[in-house]
């Protein structure tokens, strides 16, 4: 009986070790198989040959990697860090590997994980340029733009394979002060390799960072390319705008719209095009025909309410708002306009309490917590509004607006401490320029104390940075009038008081039409001090 069962035993292990190395041949056919799909561009057929490799060989760092990769190709890429993370369960010294599943991180938004396997591979293998492209991609996320400018930047033909590592490139170098580097770079995408959906994504990086000059060349340079014209129409148009090129955003609006190619967006820019150039009318009817493309959307109805509030038309301004709430009855902007609407009217209770509604609804927007500061000030309520602004600036360290708005109340203090509140007051009001050079009020604020300090130099710098950040108020053209008298610079002086001349005229004319027209609706109204512009 022994002897049956020794003899038994025997078959049974002559029998298993062909049965297990038929297996392992079997899987790594399948898996080569797997390889060569995955290199003719066939990801379905690697992966169903990669899932039957692993099937066979589940415990195979290597075919468990290929599947990974391959469904990562395939943009299944929480599935396929599943396979890599268990490849590297095996082979955690696979930097390969490591490197496919922080792509994966990087594309998924897992930013710190991906970092974190990123560096591992490269302290491992220093020289890996796909891992340093990686990384700076990764930093360039995470807001650490030198980290970024310098990793990219070391890896310049691996930066050049793709678009979107170029405008990575570019945004850091924008962000670490080497404007022109950046704009040379984004140049670089109009090498016909990269196509025109290259171009616009440069255009989209310098848009974003307000380098409106390379914007506009980069959106021109494919206008018969691009295959979506309404949508390069308007980013060129906004470009344009930016640039206060009005004209010229109108004139692309209407190209587009005459080929037939309109939507609400394109209208309410060319809405805001118009405006800009004094055709209120013209702005009325492009919001009109915005509203009739959409009914639903909040903005005509808001930009229709900020045109008729800056030309006193304060019960149709009223009506906008309202109408906001009625299509988006939890709008944050829609309680912000009512309320600056109240404001303006002198109802400053119902406006105290909407700009706290919108503030509840969206505790981040500064115009609404700046809106409610102004109101509690209106109200007699100084250490409410300053209370409110302190505590806005700790929630929101790097909101421009809130320090801007934080010194300007503090120049208007009376008393004894009131050197002490001006020096404070000089300290927000630069710290908002230096987090948004565009506020033209904080750079007016700063130029008017000069000038009543008789620092007329720097009262120069500070009103001349205003008109040339907003030209078309009256008022920014009378103070840097007064500068240049002090200056002896007469011809100066007088070409200045002349521009303030036809402004104030123009801005009395538009009041003296609305009021006949209106009646006792368009009563006089200072300038609003947080306006909400486009």
């Amino acid at each position: 009986m022994r002897d049956w069962l020794g003899l038994l035993c025997c078959l049974v292990m002559w029998l298993s070790v062909p049965a297990h190395a038929a297996t392992a041949d079997t899987a790594r056919e399948h898996a080569e198989r797997g390889r060569e799909a995955i290199a003719r561009g066939e990801t379905k057929t690697a992966e169903s040959e990669l899932r039957q490799a692993v099937q066979l060989a589940p415990r195979e760092a290597e075919f468990l990697a290929l599947l990974g990769v391959a469904l990562g190709i395939e943009q299944k890429l929480q599935e396929s860090d599943a396979y890599l993370e268990k490849a590297l369960g095996i082979d955690p010294t696979d930097t390969a590997t490591r490197r496919n599943l922080a792509w994966n991180q990087f594309q998924l938004g897992q930013l710190t994980p991906a970092k974190s396997n990123l560096e591992r591979v490269l302290k491992q293998k220093p020289g890996d340029h796909q891992a340093t492209l990686i990384l700076g991609m990764v930093d360039e996320e995470l807001k650490d733009y030198r980290a970024a400018s310098r990793l990219l930047e070391s890896v310049p033909d691996q930066v050049r394979q793709r678009p979107e590592s170029m405008a990575a490139l570019a945004r850091a170098y924008y962000h670490v002060d080497r404007a022109e580097k950046a704009a040379e770079t984004l140049q670089e995408l109009t090498h016909p390799s990269y196509g025109p959906e290259g171009v616009f994504l440069g255009g989209q990086v310098a848009a974003e960072v307000h380098d409106f000059k390379t914007a506009q060349s980069l959106f021109g340079s494919i206008w018969s390319a691009y295959p979506n014209t309404p949508k390069l129409a308007y980013n060129l148009a906004l470009a344009d705008y930016n640039m206060q090129q009005f004209s010229n955003g109108e004139a692309t609006l209407r190209r587009v719209i005459a080929a037939e190619h309109d939507s609400s967006e394109i209208y309410n820019l060319l809405a805001w095009c118009l405006y800009k150039q004094d055709d209120f009318r013209g702005a009325a009817a492009a919001l009109d025909k915005a509203i009739a493309l959409d009914p639903a959307d909040e903005t005509n109805y808001l930009d229709g309410g900020m045109m008729l509030l800056e030309h006193h038309l304060y019960g149709a301004a009223l009506d906008a708002a309202e109408k906001t709430l009625e299509v988006a009855p939890e709008s944050y902007r829609g309680h912000r306009l009512k309320a600056l609407v109240e404001l303006k009217m002198g109802r400053v209770n119902d406006a105290e309490a909407l700009y706290q509604r919108a503030v509840e609804l969206n505790p981040a927007d500064a115009q609404a917590i700046t809106g409610l500061a102004t109101a509690q000030l209106d109200k007699g309520n100084a250490h409410q509004a300053e209370e409110t602004l302190k505590r806005a600036i700790e929630r929101l360290p790097n909101e421009a607006l809130l320090y801007q708005a934080y010194g300007s109340m503090l120049l208007w203090g009376e008393g004894e401490s009131s050197r002490a509140s001006e020096f404070r007051a000089v300290e927000l009001l630069r710290k908002a320029i230096a987090l948004d050079g565009s506020l033209a009020e904080a750079h007016y604020q700063l130029g008017k104390l000069a000038l009543r300090q008789d620092r007329v130099r720097d009262a120069q710098q500070e009103l001349e940075a205003v008109v040339k950040l907003d030209p078309r108020s009256s008022k920014n053209h009378y103070a840097l009038a007064q500068v240049y008298r002090k200056l002896g610079r007469k011809d100066d002086a007088a070409h200045e008081v002349a521009q303030f001349q036809a402004l104030k005229g123009k801005e009395e004319r538009t009041f003296m039409s609305v009021s006949a027209a209106q009646g006792s609706e368009a009563a006089p109204a200072s300038e609003p001090r947080h306006p909400v512009t486009k």
